[in-house]
């Protein structure tokens, strides 16, 4: 059927929009593709403003860094210094990022025993595969993945999921953002301000666990000599112990409940709100020690 002339002024319409709007397009988000060599365990320093950035270990010795940038973006820059390898999305100086294109969205392979140290602003974190330690920063972004080194996690008003196998020191601390975390640890600090926590862990030598209008669960062992502390304000905090710990308890709440389910139960004071709970299981060196103002705690044994 032959087309009829509305027909063809509608196809050489759209043919000629496609035609006007080509440079356009291909002026937008500019391609990155920056191979930087880099030391076998050295350190990468990244800074982006907004977008995404995901790392990923390789075996070999460079840093490649790909993906796009906005068109308001100045430049990708990757430079290096001794043992140290610099990933900076650079603005034009007066950007307002919050109107325009100043997003990166980027994909860094690093070598696998490469130390991480990321600061970002709006922008998604992703890391895998790493052995060296980790420091992630993000203000309004999430941070999410797996490693084996030690690793430091901090965001704003992000959630933060990961799985840390083998690490000697974890600490992660989120402000409006909820944590889930893996983790194999001798040693973690973990610290909410108006956000949950699920923590399932490994054996632990040191625990300290902070909340504020937030709620810390954690699946844990105690080691004989486990220093574990919580301390809560309008939160509450849960114990769960893979085995019935041989340690020293001193629970205390100033305005909530105590649940324990494999000991003695709370005492109230004559005076004065609160409750309170202290004994002693097997001879370990172990304390753990739980406070909170107005939240609850609950130990207990897994099934």
């Amino acid at each position: 059927m032959p087309l009829s002339h509305t027909s063809v002024k509608k196809s050489l319409f759209i043919f000629a929009f496609a035609a006007l709007m080509l440079p356009w397009l291909s002026h937008g988000a500019t391609s990155v593709d920056e191979h930087r060599a880099a030391s076998a365990q050295g350190v990468v320093e990244i800074d982006n403003v907004a977008g995404s950035i995901e790392v990923q270990a390789w075996d070999k010795g460079e840093v490649a860094v790909t993906g796009t940038a906005g068109k308001d973006v100045e430049r990708v820059e990757v430079t290096s210094e001794g043992n140290h390898t610099f990933v900076k999305v650079l603005l034009p100086q007066g950007h307002h990022w919050g109107s325009q294109d100043g997003s990166a969205h980027l994909l860094i392979h690093v070598p696998t025993n490469s130390s991480i140290s990321a600061s970002l602003v709006s922008s998604e974190l992703k890391v895998s595969g790493t052995r060296g330690e980790l420091q992630l920063r993000t203000v309004s972004g999430n941070i999410s993945g797996e490693g084996s080194g030690d690793m430091h996690a901090n965001s704003v008003s992000g959630d933060i999921h990961l799985d840390v196998q083998g690490a000697k020191l974890i600490e992660v601390k989120t402000i409006s953002g909820d944590i889930v975390l893996t983790g194999k640890t001798p040693e973690i600090e973990a610290t909410t301000v108006s956000g949950t926590a699920h923590l399932e862990l490994g054996v632990v030598s040191r625990a300290r666990f902070k909340t504020i209008s937030g709620e810390i669960t954690a699946s844990l062992g105690a080691a004989p000599d486990a220093q574990i502390e919580g301390e809560s304000v309008s939160g509450d905090i849960k114990l769960s112990f893979a085995s019935e710990p041989q340690a020293d308890f001193d629970i205390q709440t100033l305005s909530g409940d105590i649940d324990n389910c494999f000991g003695p139960k709370p005492n109230e004071p004559r005076y004065g709100p609160g409750k309170r709970l202290s004994f002693k299981t097997g001879d370990s060196g172990a304390h753990v020690r739980v406070s909170t103002r107005s939240g609850d705690v609950r130990l207990c044994v897994k099934k």
